[in-house]
């Protein structure tokens, strides 16, 4: 007799604990989470979707020299996913000279027509001048660090003006030294954004990047206004974030809430299975938006 009531027990924990799991999952309106892709030859955008992401954050190197009819095929192909393409990366050739002696003024007017152009295309809201861009943002010999800087504002102010002409955000991720000379934090990327004060041109931040310069919190709730997109990943490898205790993620959405931070989170990193990786990573990044951004989070 004592069997049935057990057994009654444990199904109702169990529809709970799949209940609770649920609703970490479901979307939090105002807070996509969205995954960074490459597109040519693999099935990483079509896997999106199934695995529960939002929307696409696109390497854009890839489909820059694409012919016009192989680009046009890229773009039906992405529409016909189920979710957008939101932001993308690398939308400029990484051998673009924008700052010194050498710079190339007619290319550089070329080069954001054409980026933006297809970014367009895709149906971009924002590109983001990081990673695959440091050159751009190194200072070449001649030339003082503080010239290279002005330099670099007027590019940004003509970037910002092209991306208003085709509705797109210029993003600017601030990389540290020494890889790149230029915008090596939050509070320099705040700074240039505020000096140039165009919409279109505002901020994104990496996790990791933020952890590993052991930049003081405090930058977010001061910039969180200009913040567009978040990147985020586990910061102990190039792999997707899971639990909450693998990294001070709390501290970082609490910064973020602070400022009353409204964007989106790209989940960056390799998955071993993306059916089995996303989905953790989605629900940690949900809970903790739940937690702490949200319009009901208490702001602990």
């Amino acid at each position: 007799m004592l069997i049935r009531p057990l057994l009654f027990a444990a199904i109702i924990c169990g529809f709970t604990s799949l209940s609770n799991a649920g609703s970490v999952s479901v979307p939090v309106p105002g807070f996509p989470v969205g995954r960074c892709v490459k597109v040519l030859n693999i099935q990483t955008p079509e896997e999106a979707g199934p695995a529960g992401f939002e929307y696409l954050e696109l390497a854009m190197q890839d489909l820059l020299p694409l012919s016009e009819a192989d680009f046009e095929a890229t773009v039906k192909r992405l529409k016909a996913l189920p979710i957008h393409a939101l932001s993308g990366y690398g939308f400029l050739p990484a051998d673009l000279k924008i700052l010194g002696p050498d710079m190339e003024p007619q290319r550089m007017g070329v080069a954001l027509r054409n980026g933006l152009a297809r970014a367009e295309r895709l149906e971009l809201k924002m590109v983001i001048f990081g990673n695959l861009l440091t050159n751009l943002r190194k200072v070449p010999a001649g030339i003082l660090k503080a010239d290279a800087q002005k330099q670099f504002e007027i590019f940004c102010r003509a970037a910002a003006e092209e991306g208003a002409r085709h509705g797109i955000v210029i993003l600017i991720e601030p990389i540290p030294a020494p890889t790149t000379d230029l915008i090596n934090n939050v509070a320099e990327a705040l700074a240039l954004v505020e000096k140039v004060n165009h919409p279109n041109l505002q901020l994104l931040v990496e996790y990791t990047i933020l952890v590993k310069s052991k930049e003081d919190l405090a930058i977010l709730e001061k910039a969180a206004s200009h913040i567009r997109q978040i990147e985020i990943q586990n910061p102990n490898g190039w792999i997707y974030p899971k639990n909450a205790d693998e990294s001070d993620y709390a501290s970082f959405f609490k910064a973020l809430k602070k400022g009353n931070y409204q964007g989106s989170f790209s989940i960056h990193g390799k998955p071993a299975d993306v059916a089995i990786d996303a989905p953790k990573a989605i629900a940690l990044i949900r809970s903790l938006t739940r937690e702490y951004l949200a319009p009901e989070a208490p702001g602990k």
